[in-house]
């Protein structure tokens, strides 16, 4: 049985809020759990190379994760279905790995002794890399376990492990031309992500989950893009950094406010190729007073 949409949904909110904000390790294991749940007992924690010791091992159709801090151990073990390898995507209708059934994936989240008998989870995979001899070298993924039974209540779960952040995520008010009250996260399980340019300009794209939008950013005239916060505006000018959040069907008329926050830019230091971007954005359209916002993660 899957997740229905409730607890699908339910869990999702759960895993929205794992990592804080200062969690920006490349190998982390942060896991919230609902009350009563007998893994993670309705507590949330993050674990970091800062505070612990994170290993995964495996190849690309197993993956096993160990991390210890003090007196905590845990222990989590993920399968792709039989045959098969980790692609980029969500792996539905998860299995205790011992009682799997047909070409079910399989998921083991387990901790100080405490394990399920039995379960129902899914796992999706964002980000994947193995070397040449198969060994795994970069996985992000996110775990949902309910234990014994598929409407008990969740533990959620995000690994890290060689990997940067790379997701987009927007909330919009109801009012806001482009967004139109939207909010949605998208990840590399379900989307695929672009960027290029220069410290003289960035363009910007993600395609998935049924959208697709796109960004400009422009530095303030004579400027260069760097970390910091600017106004926006339609064009760039001395003061105002020019910036655009759009999808094809829904451009804004004119920007008529809002902010871009830059938190970390890198450039290449050969040929000056932007690598990676965290910006954080508030857009206002044709004078209007409703939002769009927007935190663009791209390997930073």
């Amino acid at each position: 049985m899957r997740f229905s949409n409730t607890g699908a949904s339910l869990a999702l909110a759960l895993a929205s809020a794992l990592i804080a904000p200062t969690a920006l390790a490349d190998t982390l294991f942060s896991f919230s759990s609902q009350p009563g749940d007998p893994i993670g007992l309705g507590e949330s924690k993050t674990y970091t190379e800062a505070d612990a010791t994170l290993s995964v091992d495996g190849d690309s159709r197993h993956a096993i994760v160990r991390v210890e801090q003090g007196s905590d151990q845990w222990y989590i073990s993920l399968g792709a279905p039989p045959a098969q390898s980790f692609q980029l995507q969500r792996y539905p209708e998860a299995e205790n790995p011992t009682r799997r059934t047909g070409r079910a994936p399989y998921v083991y989240l387990s901790t100080n002794g405490r394990r399920c008998n039995d379960a129902w989870g899914e796992i999706r995979i964002r980000q994947f890399a193995t070397d040449a001899s198969d060994r795994i070298t970069a996985l992000e993924a996110l775990v949902l376990q309910r234990c014994e039974a598929a409407e008990a209540p969740v533990l959620a779960g995000v690994i890290r492990y060689n990997t940067a952040p790379l997701s987009l995520a927007l909330d919009s008010d109801p009012g806001d031309y482009v967004g139109q009250g939207l909010n949605k996260d998208y990840y590399g399980d379900s989307s695929v992500f672009q960027l290029w340019g220069s410290a003289q300009g960035l363009g910007y794209t993600a395609s998935g989950r049924r959208d697709r939008w796109s960004a400009e950013l422009l530095p303030p005239l004579g400027q260069a893009l760097r970390v910091g916060t600017f106004p926006i505006a339609e064009a760039a000018d001395a003061v105002h950094a020019g910036f655009r959040f759009e999808r094809p069907d829904r451009r804004c008329p004119r920007i008529s406010g809002g902010s871009l926050q830059i938190q970390s830019i890198q450039f290449d230091p050969g040929d000056g190729s932007v690598k990676a971007l965290h910006a954080q954005f508030v857009q206002r359209c044709d004078g209007s007073s409703e939002e769009l916002r927007g935190t663009i993660r791209y390997q930073a």
